[in-house]
């Protein structure tokens, strides 16, 4: 077993399944289809894909509320049926409800008591939790008073009341205000300095880059990117050339001649171009040599979470932006 496999937390390996569909009859459609990888302790991942992708069915198999009809999944170490992969666990659902009529501090109280800890301690438990989602002032309020960006918090809090060394979340940032938004990622960074793991599903990209270091992109039900959030945004088709040039009318001519983009003006005289590497940097770095320019910089174009996104599911039929 390798080291990566004996530091994870969470392990999917060749893992497939199959939902039996209404029509045809006895048809099937495969959800997941040779699924695999890793979750590390102490990383954060996102678990990003179009509609469709199984993102869902991989959440579901994780929590062992579905079994896979091929390949194996592990949980701290175990089967996710089993008991003892739950018991430093914790789940925000994408979509949940609770009782209207309870307060959100008596609600708290009664999950941590169904997770089955101590009594004692479960008042500091719970007081922490409704302090790290922002949540203390209102927590004597029915939940039924509650606008959307504070359930949502108080969900977060029921997943987060036992310290979980591994927290699930699906959506969590659906419905909560910018303010709301900057606690969860801190308490995520948070968790993350504490060597404590982290799975998110979301749609908002911008958060997940702000939020993950490590990456999982589905695809049709099966994984089209893995690794780091660095190593995946890092990689790019183009390179940037930086360079100063004493005739940059007449060298703009050449390179144009030569097939090359035209330089881009920038500040103290620099100017630049995008090139693709290999071959259109030495293309260009011979035009521009050759002509007495000097070169200040080459450095490969860094993307975004959502350039890369796109790029790797845009054969994709569904829309990335609707509801997992």
């Amino acid at each position: 077993m390798s080291s990566a496999t004996e530091s994870a937390l969470v392990e999917f390996e060749d893992v497939a399944k199959d939902y039996l569909m209404p029509w045809p009859r006895g048809s099937v459609s495969r959800a997941l289809d040779g699924v695999s990888f890793i979750v590390p302790r102490g990383s954060t991942l996102a678990l990003l894909g179009p509609n469709g992708a199984g993102k869902s069915t991989t959440l579901h198999l994780m929590l062992g509320f579905l079994r896979p009809g091929r390949g194996t999944v592990r949980v701290c170490g175990e089967a996710p049926q089993d008991p003892a992969s739950r018991r430093s666990l914790g789940f925000l659902p994408e979509v949940f409800a609770f009782d209207r009529f309870s307060t959100g501090r008596r609600l708290l109280e009664r999950f941590d008591a169904l997770s089955c800890r101590d009594r004692e301690g479960r008042e500091a438990r719970v007081a922490r939790a409704l302090e790290t989602v922002q949540m203390s002032e209102s927590a004597d309020r029915r939940v039924g008073t509650y606008s959307k960006g504070m359930t949502q918090r108080i969900g977060l809090a029921q997943a987060i009341v036992g310290d979980p060394d591994l927290l699930v979340l699906d959506e969590p940032m659906s419905g909560m205000d910018p303010a709301s938004r900057h606690a969860v990622k801190t308490m995520l960074a948070e968790r993350r300095a504490l060597s404590k793991t982290t799975v998110i599903s979301s749609h908002i990209l911008p958060e997940v880059q702000a939020a993950a270091d490590t990456l999982v992109i589905l695809d049709r039900g099966r994984v089209v990117a893995r690794g780091s959030l660095d190593a995946l945004t890092s990689a790019s088709t183009t390179a940037c050339i930086s360079f100063r040039a004493p005739e940059a009318t007449l060298l703009a001519e050449r390179l144009a001649a030569a097939g090359l983009p035209s330089p881009k003006a920038g500040p103290d005289g620099v100017l630049s171009m995008d090139v693709r590497p290999p071959a259109e940097v030495n293309q260009a770095l011979a035009v521009l040599m050759a002509n007495g320019a000097e070169i200040v910089s080459i450095e490969r174009a860094k993307q975004d979470l959502e350039s890369v996104f796109l790029a790797l599911t845009r054969d994709s039929a569904s829309s990335p932006w609707g509801p997992s």
